[in-house]
């Protein structure tokens, strides 16, 4: 259903806010949020940054309106803004505050008070209490989170009512990603895995935070015990980012020394890097593991499973939404090379348990995770 202004005398007009210099997962996000709006019939305005990667992709889409100067637009126009970042509030605070002191003087003009949401796509450990912060988020009416554990600690470090922080679960598109999934007989010959191997790895960026180290080092340890096992690495660093790149050069120098080593070992590791579409191989895995330190909520999880892929995931940020200890796969602690190994022994000590995993993790998706269910509840909470 397309949301209205609550008078229903018009289309809702919807401005998002992301001015981020980069684009992966939460950047990719947001503008899917912002294509929903505009196939909605929504009129959709989406400010981003010149000449960013991000702005590059939104000016694709001809049914938004792009602009990277937040001074020529008038922000009386919408009513809604959402902020995609806590940064674009500090940033742009002034221009918001005097949008709503306009409206309240001229509210008999026919001006309202566009409703600001900051829908933050990252996990949020410090508080935000202190006078500067509560002023600030006086100016915010609703706080949108992806997970009940990201809820619990914001309505510790948020300056504003519990009520007011809303959990609004990520989406995706399940019958789309279902049918371009390769088939695991492919996905294995693309990526050189025999088929009877037993595969385990990860997609995503390598980063320090999203565990990369501790799970190739814990890879190792692995592979080295159990002969028939293989491990999968997709996925580029953050170009933009230089300990990013200098953690891949230290990854690809560990696997160049394997070549000399150890070469029956190397041939069982696949590092990728960045594949074209790199959610379509995943049911080449057996298991999936996301060793992230603390992510807010990490979409990879939700197209594993929609693979049919059991996971392990670190018991830390979003993750146990996902991950439930002993119906859809297997937790461990963050941070650690040797909770990783323990947690891979211990999954692949109770295969008989794949199966159910497996079809509990792809209901799970399907039932909760849906992106139309998604925005039915974004829709909801924009006109209530």
């Amino acid at each position: 259903m397309k949301p209205e202004m609550t008078d229903g005398t018009s289309r809702l007009r919807v401005l998002h806010v992301y001015q981020s210099p980069s684009f992966s997962g939460a950047e990719a996000y947001a503008l899917e949020v912002a294509r929903h709006h505009a196939d909605l019939g929504c009129e959709t305005w989406f400010l981003a940054r010149l000449e960013s990667p991000l702005e590059k992709r939104v000016r694709e889409n001809s049914n938004i309106q792009v602009s990277s100067d937040a001074q020529s637009i008038d922000w009386n126009h919408f009513d809604a803004i959402i902020l995609h970042s806590t940064q674009e509030l500090k940033s742009h605070w002034y221009k918001i505050f005097r949008a709503k002191i306009r409206a309240r003087r001229k509210l008999t003009a026919g001006i309202r008070s566009p409703r600001i949401i900051i829908y933050s796509h990252i996990w949020i450990s410090h508080s935000k209490r202190d006078p500067l912060h509560a002023l600030l988020y006086r100016l915010v009416d609703q706080f949108w989170c992806s997970s009940n554990a990201s809820k619990e600690a914001l309505k510790r470090f948020l300056p504003m009512p519990a009520a007011k922080i809303r959990v609004v679960r990520y989406g995706r598109d399940t019958a789309g990603l279902t049918r371009d999934f390769h088939s695991r007989e492919e996905a294995r010959r693309v990526l050189d895995i025999p088929e009877s191997a037993t595969v385990f790895g990860t997609l995503g960026r390598v980063d320090k935070g999203k565990g990369s180290r501790e799970l190739f080092d814990a890879a190792l340890g692995l592979l080295e015990r159990s002969p028939d096992l293989h491990f999968v690495m997709i996925g580029p660093p953050t170009a933009s980012d230089p300990k990013a790149v200098e953690l891949d050069i230290e990854l690809e120098s560990k696997l160049r020394s394997l070549e000399k080593t150890n070469p029956s070992l190397r041939a069982r590791i696949h590092k990728r890097g960045k594949l074209d579409q790199g959610t379509r191989f995943l049911r080449a895995f057996d298991l999936f593991v996301l060793p992230t330190y603390k992510e807010n909520f990490a979409l990879t999880l939700l197209e594993a499973q929609l693979a049919g892929v059991p996971c392990l995931a670190t018991n830390a940020g979003g993750s146990p939404d996902v991950v439930r200890n002993g119906e859809t796969g297997w937790l461990f602690e963050p941070e650690s090379s040797i909770a990783i190994e323990n947690a891979v022994t211990q999954a692949l000590g109770q295969r008989e348990n794949w199966p159910k995993y497996s079809e509990n993790g792809r209901k799970q998706v399907t039932d909760l995770y849906d992106f139309k269910t998604a925005m039915n509840e974004v829709d909801r909470l924009l006109t209530e």
